[in-house]
């Protein structure tokens, strides 16, 4: 029964040609990884994959959920099944999307490293990832995200040569670090299966802690104009969740925070990394701080880019304004936000500029130049290929995985091709992230492409 169970939960959550495209980029992987040289490429891709690896451990933890779909509670649940192979079934889907992330990304750099653990270094750090997905859920918004912020610190202590770290086996320390992630796999996995064998109650859990939860603070707009609601709605709050695309990997939640309250946790960010600026060592020319920062305000934008649209209830959204000047004053206002909230980095550069870090000049331009551009294009792009609404069920993961949602982050590749550009010739970026603004311009005023965006939300199903 088990080999029928996996093939249904996998051909439901996951297309043909998706499975294809992930058999297709595991192989390149596979093959890339045997005839890369190795020399040279320990050192810098250490700090690399330390600062990806506290980057993605902290958001699926924040942001994971577990890939069931309301007609599993319709359907799957019902029928006389073991416990532990729809666990299993379950489990495999969740290592589809989140585990082969580890392998697609890192497994190129096998012949980086001398490690002779490195395989069970990225088995390890795969099914954490998985895990961490299942575990997410049950853990209340507040304790997950604190949980998220000491896990990227744990495992960014690795830069201090400190030797228990998810960490640490990808920045010297082998023995300690591996045994770190089997431990922490070993941990997390059974945490994971606990949940999983009592998948219906935690599912009714989170449903009754969400519905009950006391309103706080609601926000009021009377009084105000339909685009003046638009602007002081998206000004004083945020969605941090929506669409979070790892691998082709999509997570929808709907989690909305006080804008003050993000502000105060990035400028304590941009105060840690203007501290390890100014300690810096600079490695053949580039700025480590610099860049890392600049990779993670990126990664940053996107999540936020992808949950402009999520959360739109259009049959009330566009019963007040027409759809072009509706969504228009939506991503001004989005982005205003999202300048304020990068705005203690932008104070960060400069101020690391004027003490003579010119390094930082790269930094400032991918804040103020490159971000904002690459951010409005992610919206576009997102709303016109594959929309997805958010209809507050925040247990599930409410679609297919399709090459069309896995199409929604190549906006970032462009993003990471300026920031290798701004660390080299800032100039360079200035020009494309200007060039990035003018075609989002563009896009943003014609009004034929917002009637096929709601052509698009319509075929999606927006309510």
């Amino acid at each position: 029964m088990l080999p029928k169970l996996l093939k249904f939960v996998v051909r439901t959550r996951f297309s043909r040609p998706f499975l294809i495209l992930i058999a297709i980029l595991f192989t390149y992987s596979v093959v890339i990884s045997a005839i890369i040289p190795p020399q040279g490429l320990s050192f810098i891709f250490g700090y690399y994959v330390v600062a990806i690896v506290a980057l993605f451990l902290a958001m699926t933890l924040a942001t994971g959920g577990i890939m069931v779909l309301k007609s599993d509670r319709d359907y799957l649940f019902t029928l006389p099944l073991s416990t532990r192979d729809l666990s299993i079934s379950i489990f495999f889907a969740q290592f589809i999307a989140f585990g082969t992330t580890v392998l697609l990304m890192f497994g190129y750099l096998a012949q980086g490293f001398t490690s002779a653990f490195l395989i069970a270094d990225m088995v390890a750090l795969a099914l954490i990832f998985t895990a961490l997905g299942v575990i997410a859920p049950s853990i209340q918004t507040r304790t997950r995200l604190a949980l998220s912020l000491g896990l990227a610190l744990w495992t960014l202590l690795a830069f201090a040569k400190i030797p228990f770290t998810p960490g640490s086996a990808f920045n010297g320390d082998v023995y300690s670090g591996t045994a770190t992630l089997v431990l922490l796999a070993a941990v997390t996995l059974a945490a994971a299966f606990r949940g999983l064998s009592r998948i219906e109650l935690d599912m009714m859990r989170s449903m009754v802690r969400s519905t009950s939860t006391e309103i706080k603070s609601p926000n009021s707009y009377v009084g105000k104009s339909p685009k003046g609601a638009i602007y002081s709605m998206n000004l004083s709050s945020i969605s941090l969740a929506g669409r979070m695309n790892m691998a082709g990997t999509s997570r929808y939640v709907s989690r909305r925070v006080k804008t003050r309250w993000v502000v105060a946790v990035t400028s304590g960010a941009a105060a840690a990394y203007f501290v390890a600026a100014l300690l810096k060592t600079i490695t053949k020319g580039f700025g480590l701080p610099e860049v890392f920062a600049s990779i993670g305000l990126v990664f940053f934008a996107f999540f936020l880019s992808q949950s402009a649209i999520t959360n739109e209830r259009t049959w009330l959204s566009l019963a007040s304004l027409p759809a072009a000047t509706y969504f228009r004053h939506l991503i001004a206002s989005r982005l205003l936000s999202l300048l304020t909230i990068l705005a203690p980095f932008a104070v960060a550069d400069v101020a690391l500029l004027a003490l003579g870090h010119v390094e930082a000049l790269g930094a400032l331009v991918v804040v103020t130049v490159v971000i904002p551009g690459t951010y409005v294009i992610e919206v576009l792009f997102s709303a016109y290929v594959a929309p997805i609404q958010v209809k507050g069920d925040d247990m599930t993961m409410p679609a297919q995985f399709s090459l069309k949602q896995l199409a929604t982050a190549l906006p970032v590749g462009g993003s990471f091709i300026l920031v290798s550009a701004a660390t080299i010739s800032p100039t360079f970026a200035v020009v494309g992230g200007a060039a990035l603004c003018a075609v989002g311009a563009l896009f943003v005023m014609s009004q034929r492409f917002w009637n096929g965006v709601v052509t698009r939300l319509t075929e999606s199903g927006f309510v």
